[in-house]
């Protein structure tokens, strides 16, 4: 699905808006000594490696955006849950409880918690920090579109700020942020009618974000989602994807999705896996190099 003009200049403007704020971030090449050691993560399902049992993507056994990065430097990403360092999980919102996947996922703020009671920030250590998805989606649910739903994905960006802040002030020194996708575009939108509005409240969290982490400098590294994401949607035959409007997976979530519950053996022609969550390929494009935007080149020539 091509976007309109309108849709295009809307996302220029987004672009243009993020790549400002990530300039403020301290987004360029500088030279660094950086050998991680272990890369972790606190989030949403967007970086989730299985915490909680299946990863939100067709769960073929390849592996996630995240984990493709740390194998870069020859690294795993394994869930908490196994004795890694991978605290991400589906359903979780920035600062407040999850009512509504019956899963309990733990907040960012509560991960960060579990994870700093758990180690101190070494030498070598790549903090990975995302949210957002889950907060819009409960707040369309809860106040539909309207100025309340606006100030509480402000909130919620807002407060994942306050996160990355709090993991810098515990000695983390190489802090990787990845803001929201452009939701607005996903199946879950369309299906509600309200792609232009959830656009704007992607927009209005991705903001908020910025605003709060503009002044840290080369500690933070800013990983631009919904630019990568707007890409693909704009031209999916570059990306050798036909389908970027419908879930491939059959099942409720992704999260208990696999090859046996698609509605095609060629899932990964397909953008999204359920109405949020990406299939394995188009995951991994994030950090393939292949890709302009992509965030492996954005991690290497910043550290």
């Amino acid at each position: 699905m091509k976007a309109s003009w309108t849709r295009r200049a809307a996302l220029a403007l987004v672009g243009v808006s993020a790549a400002a704020m990530m300039a403020a971030c301290g987004d360029g090449s500088v030279v660094s000594d950086l050998k991680p050691a272990r890369f972790m993560t606190v989030g949403d399902s967007f970086a989730d490696v299985g915490q909680a049992g299946g990863k939100y993507t067709v769960n073929d056994g390849s592996l996630t955006w995240v984990q493709q990065l740390a194998a870069h430097y020859s690294l795993t990403v394994d869930p908490a849950s196994a004795g890694g360092w991978g605290y991400a999980q589906g359903y979780a919102r920035v600062d407040s409880a999850d009512t509504s996947s019956g899963t309990a996922a733990p907040s960012v703020k509560e991960q960060v918690d579990q994870l700093l009671a758990r180690t101190s920030m070494q030498e070598g250590d790549v903090m990975m920090l995302n949210g957002g998805l889950h907060d819009i989606v409960a707040a369309v649910n809860a106040t539909g579109i309207s100025d309340q739903t606006t100030a509480t994905v402000k909130a919620a960006g807002k407060a994942l700020a306050a996160q990355v802040r709090r993991v810098v002030a515990a000695g983390a020194t190489h802090v990787v942020v990845t803001g929201v996708q452009n939701v607005g575009l996903t199946p879950w939108a369309v299906r509600l009618g309200e792609q232009s509005s959830i656009e704007k409240l992607s927009v209005a969290f991705n903001d908020a974000l910025l605003i709060d982490i503009a002044d840290m400098g080369a500690t933070v590294l800013y990983f631009d989602a919904s630019l990568f994401f707007n890409l693909i949607n704009n031209k999916p035959e570059n990306y050798s994807v036909d389908n970027a409007t419908d879930p491939v997976c059959t099942t409720p979530d992704a999260s208990t999705c696999t090859p046996s519950s698609v509605v095609s053996t060629d899932y990964n022609r397909y953008m999204y896996a359920d109405s949020l969550n990406f299939t394995p390929k188009v995951q991994r494009n994030f950090v393939d190099r292949s890709y302009t935007e992509n965030a492996y080149d954005k991690f290497k020539n910043r550290w």
